[in-house]
């Protein structure tokens, strides 16, 4: 039994209803995503250090907190593919910073027995993404700077189920039910 043309509208609506909503909570919780940067790196004697440069925001939206935090964790990579952020991590650095500050920290390798020139290593930037703008990795061999931009993710996802569901609509409108 085909619906009648009431039903059928009331239905397109729904749908488009329920298409937005998810949409908008996949952009959402794509946008509280706390991995910044999973990158990997190697460092000889005349490539040491990478430097880890951070800015953040200039706007935390929230008056309690005044200083954020990112950590970055270096991990062996054949470990780190083996077991993920569950691997040992060979060293972990914390960068705070207020807002709009750009925060740069230089990691030796000499510095720390855990960190060996000529291996691959796993470099994984953790932190709120709202409040942090940019996160930019260079030294070692990578061959220039790896970066972490503002743009949030998430919110493509949000704007192509939008976008479809519009699309679905107009459809319909010209079938005529």
């Amino acid at each position: 039994m085909r619906p009648t043309p009431t039903a059928g509208r009331w239905l397109s609506l729904a749908v488009v209803v329920l298409a937005l909503g998810a949409g908008l909570l996949v952009g959402l919780g794509a946008a509280d995503t706390s991995e910044l940067l999973n990158e990997t790196v190697e460092v000889d004697n005349e490539s040491d250090p990478v430097t880890i440069a951070v800015e953040f925001s200039d706007d935390f939206n929230d008056s309690s907190t005044d200083v954020a935090s990112v950590e970055a964790t270096f991990y062996n990579e054949t470990e780190f593919n083996d077991s993920g952020t569950n691997a040992t991590a060979l060293h972990t650095v914390t960068i705070e910073g207020k807002e709009t500050e750009r925060i740069v920290e230089d990691v030796y390798f000499e510095d720390h027995a855990n960190l060996e020139y000529n291996e691959t290593t796993r470099v994984v930037v953790e932190g709120d993404a709202e409040k942090v703008e940019t996160v930019e990795i260079e030294g070692g061999l990578i061959g220039g700077v790896i970066a972490y931009g503002d743009a949030q993710p998430g919110f493509g996802v949000g704007v192509a189920v939008l976008a479809l569901a519009l699309a679905g609509v107009a459809a319909r409108a010209r079938g005529g039910d």
